[in-house]
């Protein structure tokens, strides 16, 4: 797998393999907190630019904030932060955008544009850094809560963000 790497040359017990398994990863900071995703699932980190936001007489949910022209394509921008119930963060010298895969083979939604601050930072988890947290107050766009190297952060349920999207873009027809 391009994204994690075996350490370590005895790995013949399950157990020894996960403990020496590491996934390359960005921890991304939000407003709130941070997301982490698997490098592999990040296409690039761009600045916030080439964005046409929605207005409010668009009608759409306030965590679509509109879209980013990227490589010739109007990608769905959106707020993690939104979802998560926080106020609309509001562009500023610190926002970029993460352009991410979307995991179903959707030809028309290929990709999402998510709303994030700051510069992301390479992240090698593995089963020794990683620590799963409470996840009884998940927002709708999280799979679960971690904490990577004393660092908090929600992984993206990614499925269920393109659902959302898909569904919001569905009403404009």
């Amino acid at each position: 797998m391009a994204d994690s790497k075996q350490t370590g040359s005895d790995s013949t017990k399950p157990s020894q393999t996960d403990l020496n398994t590491e996934v390359y990863s960005l921890m991304i900071p939000t407003i709130n907190s941070h997301i982490l995703l698997p490098n592999l699932s990040v296409a690039e980190i761009v600045p916030y630019s080439n964005v046409e936001l929605f207005t409010q007489s668009d009608d759409k949910a306030k965590w679509l904030l509109g879209h980013l022209l990227w490589r010739g394509m109007n990608i769905p921008l959106i707020s993690v932060d939104i979802i998560g119930g926080a106020k609309d963060p509001q562009a500023n010298k610190r926002s970029r955008i993460a352009v991410v895969h979307t995991l179903n083979g959707n030809h028309d939604t290929p990709y999402l544009a998510i709303v994030v601050q700051g510069i992301p930072r390479l992240s090698h988890v593995t089963a020794v850094n990683i620590r799963f947290m409470s996840s009884e107050n998940l927002a709708e766009s999280e799979k679960m809560q971690i904490e990577v190297d004393s660092i908090s952060a929600s992984i993206p349920d990614l499925d269920r963000l393109e659902e959302m999207v898909v569904d919001e873009l569905a009403t404009e027809e």
